[in-house]
């Protein structure tokens, strides 16, 4: 039987860079944003990453999307 992939939620993370340890290595952080539409596309989500970004005191490293599904028979 086939197996279909149903995004049930979705959440955008920004991975920050919040600044270095003691031994010169990155530290990273996230700040998750949850209540993302499942219908959003993509390039909104990142563009609305890119947006809140500029808001933030660190500086952005990456952006993650996030979604929680359910496999389903049909």
């Amino acid at each position: 039987m086939p197996v279909v992939n149903n995004v049930i939620d979705s959440a955008m993370q920004l991975y920050l860079e919040k600044g270095v340890d003691e031994k010169g290595d990155p530290v990273f952080g996230r700040k998750s944003y949850n209540n993302v539409k499942v219908s959003a596309p993509d390039q909104d989500v990142y563009d609305v990453g890119i947006i809140l970004a500029g808001l933030q005191k660190y500086t952005l490293n990456k952006i993650f999307r996030v979604n929680k599904s359910s496999l389903d028979n049909v």
